[in-house]
């Protein structure tokens, strides 16, 4: 015996299957995780000015900084500044869960070696402040880790 489907039966399993689509589509974009660039933009958003005055700060003195891998560790070659409260970020935008996070006494040496199996393969924009005489310094650098 042969079924013979009407133009209402069609019509309401396309009706179905249409909402489960829009279902699949909801739980999908709900499992989705959305990664914001950083977690307290605003509050960073509103201090931006003092962020462009230590970037002009620093371009003043010149300070560059040297990022390089050597076997199994990052090492970073910081200039001769005279500084307190050095602190050194590992900011990957695509996930900031990969993000790290150091701080550093100058006096400890201009050299500083890091185990790179703390890091993950790719981009990071790593971030320098420090503060000298009441006056903050900033430089980003970009660097792939390999």
């Amino acid at each position: 015996m042969k079924t013979k489907w009407n133009w209402g039966t069609k019509l309401a399993i396309w009706i179905i299957v249409f909402i489960l689509f829009i279902l699949t589509l909801v739980y999908m974009s709900f499992s989705y995780d959305i990664g914001l660039v950083e977690k307290d933009y605003y509050p960073k958003g509103l201090k931006y000015q003092n962020r462009i005055n230590a970037i002009n700060n620093a371009k003043n003195i010149d300070a560059v900084y040297n990022i390089s891998q050597e076997g199994e560790n990052v090492i970073i070659e910081l200039p001769d500044i005279q500084a307190k409260d050095v602190t050194i970020t590992f900011f990957r935008p695509s996930d900031n869960s990969f993000d790290r996070f150091y701080s550093w006494d100058i006096n400890e040496g201009s050299r500083i070696k890091l185990p790179k199996r703390e890091f993950t393969v790719g981009k990071y924009i790593v971030k320098f402040n420090w503060k000298h005489l009441d006056k903050d310094y900033y430089v980003e650098q970009i660097y792939y880790l390999k």
